[in-house]
């Protein structure tokens, strides 16, 4: 069995109770690990993060459910955004991508290479860079499958001021594709 992936920087108290744990439990983590570092990252791109401040991010906030806060959350998935989220608006303003080629690890493979897109998704993903903060925002836990109340409770908003940014984001976003191009308006 391989090691789970852990967090760069995090501490070796984590690993140690990852590691300690029954091998079912660490692979229930690794699963977690691996379907969540996936799809946090693609949350967080929608915000208009590069792989790897999403990745970074995702770290953190999966990092902070260590040792056994990821077994106990009534609704993990929402948490784990909001706190990739978090981390991701926290980061040092003064962004720059990595030079250096990310280094192999035993083990395990760097989330980054996980992150495949399409060139639709790529061309959405650079739309959605265009939108304003807080549509971007809204559109992002949107694509990623909560529905207007979950939003407005995650984001401290009304749902009637999700469902009005997302129809906003929607018109945009159309615009910003060249859907609209062709489509006989009334």
């Amino acid at each position: 069995m391989t090691e789970p992936p852990v967090a760069a920087g995090t501490d070796a108290q984590h690993r140690q109770v990852v590691l300690g744990q029954p091998a079912a439990r660490r692979e229930d983590f690794e699963a977690f690990y691996i379907s969540e570092m996936r799809a946090v990252s693609v949350f967080l791109m929608h915000q208009g993060a590069t792989p790897y401040e999403a990745a970074d991010a995702a770290h953190e906030a999966i990092a902070k459910l260590l040792p056994d806060q990821w077994r106990t959350l009534e609704h993990v998935g929402a948490w784990l955004r909001v706190t990739a989220q978090r981390c991701y608006w926290r980061q040092n303003d003064s962004r720059t991508s990595p030079t250096d080629p990310v280094p192999d690890r035993t083990g395990g493979t760097c989330p980054v290479t996980e992150v495949v897109l399409t060139d639709t998704q790529q061309r959405i993903v650079d739309a959605l860079h265009q939108l304003s903060p807080g549509r971007r925002t809204v559109m992002a836990w949107y694509l990623d499958g909560f529905d207007y109340n979950e939003i407005a409770q995650m984001l401290g908003m009304t749902p009637a001021a999700v469902r009005q940014n997302i129809c906003r984001a929607r018109k945009d976003l159309i615009a910003l594709l060249g859907l609209d191009k062709g489509v006989a308006h009334a």
